[in-house]
């Protein structure tokens, strides 16, 4: 299988997105993210979402996650629940960007690389 072939399947599998924090508010989101709603961590796993991760650099945080259907799983039919909503306007006053309309969804960045 070729380098391109690797990265195709495998980004069918994972996938990554970023946010930028309002420098202010960093210990905030650390603090809810270590107090998250149960219901809300019960539906990730529900869907099926393992080794989710969040990293933190400077005011930026990086999410990474694996699903088996990343495309399945993001898919534009598949709109975002109430507690999806629920959870990113809650978040929305620790973004840089206050006034997103990014409600329950986050645009995936691409993977251009992969080594198994």
């Amino acid at each position: 299988m070729s380098m391109e072939e690797d990265v195709k399947k495998a980004a069918k599998t994972r996938t990554m997105w970023r946010r930028k924090l309002d420098p202010t508010q960093i210990d905030e989101y650390i603090h809810r993210h270590n107090t998250i709603w149960p219901e809300l961590l019960d539906f990730i796993k529900e869907q099926g979402v393992t080794n989710y991760s969040i990293f933190l650099d400077d005011n930026e945080v990086f999410g990474y996650f694996e699903h088996e259907n990343i495309p399945a799983l993001m898919d534009q039919s598949n709109l975002p629940t109430q507690l999806q909503i629920d959870w990113e306007e809650s978040m929305r006053p620790l973004a840089a960007d206050k006034i997103s309309d990014d409600l329950g969804t986050k645009r995936n960045m691409q993977l251009v690389f992969y080594v198994e």
